[in-house]
């Protein structure tokens, strides 16, 4: 019971700051990437830029391993999709590329579906995910 507390703050607080960047994506989405790059770094325990610079399969097993729930394997690629969506919206069309190809990737090695390419995560996915978890979006 403790682990899963434990768990479900982790997810609360990871998909806050995915809300939060949602809210700068307009005036700033490069901001908006680096704001979901600190909740990835901070969700997988790992150091983003290291991470996140890694070929897209090698990441997916960097990255399966730092995943204890196998829930939360669908946030992480949802946020790597928007996080590709915003730095395509920034003109980083190659890190761009390379966030998509790596939530295909995890999504791939979690067996979980990943958003299409031109898909862009949004609230409504992340209030979806929330309550299909027991958990109210809102109250974040």
């Amino acid at each position: 019971m403790l682990q899963q507390d434990y768990l479900m703050r982790l997810l609360l607080q990871f998909v806050d700051g995915v809300k939060r960047s949602l809210e700068r994506e307009e005036s700033d989405p490069k901001e908006a990437a680096d704001s979901l790059e600190d909740a990835l770094s901070r969700a997988l325990d790992m150091d983003a830029e290291v991470l996140l610079g890694l070929a897209p399969e090698s990441f997916a097993s960097v990255a399966q391993l730092s995943i204890s729930d196998s829930r939360i394997a669908v946030y992480i690629v949802y946020t790597l999709a928007l996080q590709a969506h915003y730095l395509r919206e920034a003109g980083l069309s190659d890190a761009a590329q390379l966030r998509y190809d790596q939530a295909c990737a995890f999504a791939a090695a979690c067996d979980v579906d990943a958003p299409g390419p031109n898909d862009i995560p949004c609230a409504a996915d992340f209030d979806e995910l929330l309550a299909e978890d027991g958990v109210d979006g809102d109250s974040l």
